[in-house]
């Protein structure tokens, strides 16, 4: 029997999703659960699973395609006599190839259970990639609520994604089974709903283990959407079928915390999709209306001296639950300097021959469509220097208790983003040019601030690189990012006077610096082992022509 399996209607508007990876190829035998497809989301990539064993017979989406929500993506082949799957058990869309008319265009995944007149024991999902447990970020709703199918319920954070869990029908909360903060195994129940004349609860079947993919798809409710809008509406924002505004998951959240109707914005995203950053412009301008309205209208009386607030006005001090990426982040944070006893050593070095070099390099790199950073050229340097010092370029293997040295360098460039510190990874540094360097690292950059970095992107570091030098600060001790043995601070440009050798004596001119910090971890390097691959890339950043060598 050949299956159809049309792209899932996710809920909370989404629309469409971009094909990330295929993980099969036709002509390849699957089975139940297996993954077959990675879908992006807004926050995650999801895996996508077989809804049965059987031979991939079609694939109808190509990497990098994106897909509205219903379309076709593959057709399976079942062995002969087996049973498709019902729609409703969490695989998407799933159409009898000999009868496509049948099938509804959409239809919205739910866990192993019956959506009508029953009692629904909802479990974490699986949402792959390795991911074990979640963490519960917050509830949306409370005991005794009553919600609509697709409504959202709560938010669960993973290592890197925080995503909306929507209910996967409509009806009554009768009860939460975990609280706010609390880390929670896949395959856990966290919420219980009654539906309408609601039964007992029903047992998911022996084969639906709790990280059986039937629970995965509502953990997409992350997925950004762009469906086209609608012709009904007049401003630049996007309904669905239900009227609901089309917006990105950290919108939505936003746009609770502040009081904000999602449907009087206008969004900025491909075909209208409204984004954080709307939200945020929506209810500045709402904050400022009033104000410019009262110095609009005209007064009798002398308007008093403005009086400077430091400080909203409001309650004394704010309480901020600790946890989400935040508290992902303090772990890792914690684990490296404990583990690991820090050593810095820091240099000052003299880019002015840099800054002259870049300000060249800018019109080459427009005429591709580049834009030349100082970053391109400081990786490039710093794989020339691990090069020469491999001490560095190196990860402790706990487990075999072997310092394992790289032939490679994999840079992991900190980046400061809405959801907190990402690092993600620019691979094989060493054998690329500047403005391959600098296309990679712009492109990167983009999508991990937008949230769309893809898993494979965050792991795999030799060597780590933070810069806030375009925030500030002349100086700073970086924490390693374990496992990696080092990372290099990179701090702000600084124009200063400077001493410059000449054939007719030393004189004082001005001159461009920055500061370069380096800590390592002193179990597996000596300070003398940062001191030198330092001074080494302080030679190639003060003679840049030294990087074509």
């Amino acid at each position: 029997m050949a299956i159809e399996f049309k792209l899932p209607d996710i809920g909370e508007g989404i629309a469409e999703g971009e094909i990330v990876k295929w993980l099969v190829k036709v002509g390849d035998t699957v089975k139940e659960h297996q993954a077959v497809v990675e879908v992006m989301t807004d926050k995650a990539t999801v895996e996508i699973p077989a809804p049965a064993a059987g031979k991939i017979t079609a694939i109808q989406a190509k990497e990098g395609q994106t897909i509205p929500v219903g379309s076709v993506i593959f057709v399976l082949e079942t062995a002969a006599g087996a049973k498709a799957p019902p729609a409703s058990a969490g695989h998407g869309t799933i159409t009898p190839a000999a009868k496509p008319a049948q099938a509804p265009a959409t239809q919205a995944p739910v866990a192993a259970f019956a959506a009508t007149g029953k009692m629904i024991e909802f479990k974490l999902p699986d949402i792959g990639e390795g991911i074990a447990e979640g963490e519960i970020v917050k509830w949306l709703v409370k005991v005794g609520d009553t919600v609509k199918e697709h409504q959202a319920i709560v938010e669960v954070m993973t290592d890197k994604a925080t995503v909306e869990v929507p209910a996967p029908a409509a009806g009554k909360i009768t009860a939460i089974h975990a609280k706010d903060g609390q880390t929670v195994p896949v395959g856990t129940v966290i919420f219980s709903l009654a539906t309408a004349g609601a039964a007992a609860p029903i047992a998911a079947p022996a084969h639906q283990a709790p990280a059986a993919v039937a629970a995965r798809a509502p953990a997409m409710a992350a997925m950004a959407s762009t469906a086209a809008p609608a012709a009904s509406r007049a401003d630049n924002s996007v309904s669905h079928a239900d009227n609901k505004v089309l917006a990105v998951p950290s919108a939505r959240r936003l746009a609770r915390e502040m009081g904000v109707e999602l449907s009087g914005v206008s969004g900025s995203g491909r075909n209208g999709v409204v984004r954080r950053s709307d939200v945020e412009a929506f209810a500045k301008t709402k904050s400022t209306a009033p104000a410019a309205a009262a110095s609009a209208a005209p007064t009798a009386a002398p308007r008093a001296p403005a009086t400077p607030v430091s400080f909203a006005a409001g309650e004394r001090e704010t309480r901020i639950p600790f946890r989400g990426v935040r508290r992902k982040i303090s772990e890792a944070m914690v684990r490296s300097k404990f583990t690991a006893p820090h050593f810095t050593v820091v240099e000052e070095v003299d880019v002015t021959d840099l800054v002259t070099l870049r300000e060249k390099a800018k019109s080459i790199g427009q005429e591709s469509g580049v834009k030349i950073t100082y970053m391109a050229f400081i990786m490039k340097a710093t794989a020339i220097a691990l090069a020469k010092h491999p001490m560095l370029n190196a990860h402790l293997d706990e487990g075999t208790q072997e310092l394992v040295r790289y032939g490679y360098v994999n840079l992991g460039i900190a980046m400061d983003t809405d959801n907190g510190l990402i690092v993600p990874v620019i691979k094989e540094v060493q054998s690329k040019g500047l403005l391959q360097l600098a296309a990679e690292l712009s492109d990167l950059g983009d999508r991990t601030r937008a949230g769309k970095v893809r898993p494979d992107e965050l792991k795999g570091s030799t060597f780590s690189i933070t810069n806030a030098g375009n925030i500030g600060g002349i100086l700073a001790t970086p924490i390693i990012n374990f496992p990696d043995v080092a990372i290099l601070g990179v701090h702000r440009l600084m124009k200063k006077p400077g001493v410059v050798e000449t054939p007719q004596g030393d004189k004082i001119e001005v001159r461009q610096y920055m500061n370069f910090s380096c800590s390592v971890d002193h179990r597996l390097a000596d300070g003398a082992d940062g001191a030198r691959f330092l001074a080494y890339l302080k030679k190639l950043l003060e003679t840049p022509g030294l990087l074509a060598l």
